[in-house]
Parts: structure tokens; sequence; C-alpha cells
């Protein structure tokens, strides 16, 4: 996994090879803007001729001054543009800004954006070193305005650190931000460059040394965030004996389905199957099974009596020889539904993984599943996690990254905070980031082959590692599986999870 930090966690790297190895900061400034530099030159050469160097007054506008001190030793000829007070430039930025305009590149002040207009004018790429990691409040007046111009060039921009105007620890845009289309980010990622609406703004995120050994992540970073790799899946789901039977493969438990709504239970299944479970029995409430059994063919099913009481033995007896559980898909949202969700949440005695309509039953009452006798994995997306925290989900958006630690944390479960870039949280306070957009999945029915894919793997993996190898490999499916934007099939995403597997050993 690739460690995410935080901009006090960022601010500590720095401050801890300054201190304890006793590299001078003026040398990570040198190797961030030259890192910069080189990773432009590689990606981007044919837009060397003419290019614009941004820079702010800040720490950030050093890293840029001396990217446009190499761009002119390589033989090009940048154009420099400070944006803000130049009396407030100082320290290592002020050194190598001085030591750019004694080589005869003139830094121009934008003090009414006239220089940046004409500065854009004929260029062929931008490079924003507006503001860092250090950004915590929103941008407005004349950078605000600086970084409009920027994006309404339409030029290819290249971002150092973190496109400006993005918070380096949520990803949210404070008030404007440049949209980038490559961003360097310096000697390890940031949080806010792997949520959107940051992500977006970062375009492809590229990590320069600035000759930190990997050690120092570690001093910085106390709490682990970190993006899941390939390798990651590959490692936790290694390739099976060639004795290997279903009983081996795991038995998972899927109580979900109610009349009307089995399409739940079904998609569910068919995840759990094709993620590599031995065997699924799926168990609706009353009422539901013949339908579902005029439907199934790989999958099993089971009774469930109509009674609360009778329904939560008969549930706790069929998942006493299974390995996992999931509860909740299409279940229902009638008091009887709710008691049983609740019920079976906290009582069944194997790992279970709760979606839908058993999250809905915790709204107002998440710390109740402290009290469950086995390990617990939540799947809510943005509007389910709003009515668990008793908020709105524009602001589970607006900071992902604290949502679903709370939830963690409140509920003493894994929590998976769905949507673009899914998280998964764990009650520990470490965090895992699914690096993959797929707008595809956004379509009904995509979320209960989730279910049943982590489903599966709970009854193989500790709750943690299947929560994040199944949320990998689903987003994964649902890229290798969509043939557009949009128009993918749920089921489609489950019958693709065998090749997003082999994909992920294959890297």
């Amino acid at each position: 996994m690739i460690p995410l930090l935080s901009r006090e966690a960022a601010r500590a790297l720095d401050a801890d090879a300054t201190a304890r190895l006793g590299i001078p900061s003026s040398v990570l400034m040198e190797n961030a803007g030259l890192g910069a530099m080189q990773l432009l030159a590689a990606r981007w050469p044919s837009a060397l001729a003419r290019v614009v160097v941004v820079g702010g007054s800040g720490q950030n506008g050093g890293d840029a001054w001396v990217l446009a001190r190499h761009l002119t030793l390589s033989g090009r000829t940048p154009r420099c543009v400070l944006i803000g007070d130049r009396a407030k430039v100082s320290g290592d930025a002020l050194m190598n800004l001085l030591a750019l305009e004694r080589m005869g590149v003139p830094v121009a002040r934008a003090a009414d954006l006239s220089a940046l207009d004409g500065a854009l004018q004929h260029a062929t790429c931008v490079v924003d070193g507006l503001f860092g990691t250090g950004l915590d409040r929103p941008v407005t007046g004349l950078f605000a305005e600086a970084m409009a111009r920027i994006n309404d060039s339409g030029l290819p921009c290249f971002a150092l650190d973190v496109p400006s105007g993005v918070d380096a620890n949520s990803g949210a845009v404070l008030a404007s931000a440049v949209r980038a289309t490559l961003t360097a980010t310096f000697a390890a990622h940031k949080r806010g460059l792997h949520q959107h609406p940051g992500a977006g703004h970062a375009g492809e995120v590229v990590c320069v040394s600035i000759g930190v050994p990997g050690a120092g992540v570690a001093c910085a970073s106390t709490i682990e965030y970190a993006l899941i790799e390939r390798a990651d899946v590959a490692a936790w789901l290694p390739p099976r004996a060639a004795d290997t039977h279903k009983g081996r493969g795991g038995h998972v438990l899927i109580v979900a389905g109610g009349p009307g709504h089995t399409g739940a239970a079904l998609l569910s299944g068919l995840g759990a199957l094709r993620a590599g479970a031995g065997l699924v029995t799926l168990c609706p409430r009353a009422g539901a099974r013949a339908a579902l059994d005029a439907k199934v063919i790989e999958l099993m099913t089971a009774d469930m009596p109509p009674t609360l009481d009778e329904a939560v033995r008969t549930v706790i007896e069929l998942v006493r020889d299974k390995h996992a559980a999931v509860i909740g898909p299409g279940l229902g949202v009638d008091p009887d539904g709710c008691a049983l969700s609740r019920r079976l949440s906290i009582e069944l005695t194997k790992p279970a993984l709760l979606d839908a309509d058993a999250l809905g039953a915790f709204a107002g009452r998440l710390s109740e599943l402290r009290g469950a006798a086995a390990a617990r994995v939540l799947t809510p997306h943005p509007g389910e996690a709003a009515r668990l925290l008793g908020t709105s989900a524009e602001d589970v958006q607006r900071d992902r990254y604290a949502a679903a630690a709370r939830l963690a944390a409140d509920s003493g479960c894994v929590v998976v905070l769905k949507g673009a870039r899914s998280l998964i949280a764990s009650p520990d306070g470490s965090l895992r980031v699914c690096p993959i957009d797929a707008p595809a999945l956004a379509v009904a029915g995509t979320g209960d082959v989730l279910s049943g894919t982590i489903g599966a793997l709970l009854s193989q993996l500790p709750a943690a590692d299947a929560a994040a190898a199944g949320v990998f490999l689903h987003a994964l499916a649902g890229s290798l599986a969509a043939r557009s934007d949009r128009g993918l099939l749920a089921r489609e995403v489950a019958d693709t999870l065998p090749v997003a597997l082999e994909a992920c050993r294959q890297r």
C-alpha cells in the first residue's frame, strides 16, 4: 500500500529530514523543483517551448522558481509570474527567486493580472506553484482570479505538490482551485489528492522524490492512511491449492430479499460466488423463497419463518455451519424488517456484512453495534452514512475521511464509505483508499454485488482486508466491464470479478 499523508504529517516529514537527517530545507526545495522539472520534461516534451511558471509568495512558489531555473538551464525560456506580495517572499523561496532573476529570467508581478494574461496568451503549458499543502482557508481576491485565468486558458496545467486551492487533508476545494492535468506531489502522496473533488482537480498524480528515505514517512505518519494497490489484493488472495474443494471456498449465508425485492438477494449471491465463495445460501423473508427458487441455479435457498423471534432463531441456527453472512439488501424497512436486521446484526456469531436496510435499522443507534457477537463490515453510501451520523450527505462528502473515521469509531466496525474512491476505515484509526474511479458503477444493483463480494472474502480474511480487497476488485471489475461511462449492468460487474483478480495477480 502507498502511504497517504496529511498536511501535518507532510510538515513533520520535512522537519524530520532537516532535524534528524541534517538535510537543509534548501536541498529539499532544490530536489522538489528539479524532480518536478524532470517529470514535466519527460511527460510533456513538446509543451516546453513556452512554459508559464506561476508562483505564490510562499514556499510552493520557491519550488516553482527552482523548476523555472532548471528549465532555463536546459535551454528553455520560461515566463515567470509572481502572484501576491513580493515583500512576503522569504527564506528558501526568496533565495531561489533571487537566483532566478540573477540568471536573467525576469519574474513579473501580476498586481492586476495583466502580466499573467499576457504570458498565458501564447503559452504551451502552465505550472501552478501558487499554494502548497499548507493552504487551509478559502481562496479569494487576486489568487482566485489568477486560478480562474489559468483554468480558462485551456492550457495543460502542471501542479506542484497539490493543485492550488485543494485542501491537502480532505480533497475539498477551498472556494477556488486550479484544475491540473498532472500533479507532481513531493516525497509522499497527500490525502486530498485521492478524494473528490480534489482528485478531479489533480489529474494524474506522480510522486517525486526529494531525497528523503522511506523511513521518514513512517516517522511522519503515526496513523496509517494508505492507497490500495493491485499487489495488495494479489497478496491477500493468493492462488488456491490444486486440491481445493468448495468447502474450503467458504459458505456464505445471505439474509436478504423480501416479496418484490428478490433482485438484491440474487445479485449479492452472484457477487459472492464470483468472488470465490464455494457455497452460497440465500435466506429471504417469509413469502419470497418461491420467487427466488424460480430464478436461482447455482445458489441455494432457505426458509425464514414469518414471526420475528422464530426468524431470528432460524437464521442463527442456519449460520452455525457457515463461514460468513450478509445482512440487509432488500430485507425491508418496515418495523419487523428493522427489528430483524438489528437483532441479526448483533447476535450472529459469524463475521457479517451489513448493507442497505440493515444499515437503516441503526440510524441514531450506531453504538449498539459495539456489542456485536463477531466482526462486522458496514457499507453505507453517503446518504446512509449521513443518517447513521445524524448529519447531511453534503457534510459527509465535504470530508469523507472524517466521516468514515467517525463511523468506524462510533460503531466499532470496519466501514466502507462507498462512492468514487471508496474508503475503508477501521476502528483503530487506520484507513485505506481505493484509487479507482469507475463512473459506470453508478447504477442500481452494483452495491448488492459489492455486499456479496465482501461477504465471500469475509470467510477467508480479516474484516479490514476482506473489505479492502472486495472494494478494489469490485471497482476494477466495473472499470474492466464498462464499455462507456454508463450502461453497465450489475451482473456484468459480478461476472468480471474473476478477471479483475487475475489482473491484480498479473501486475
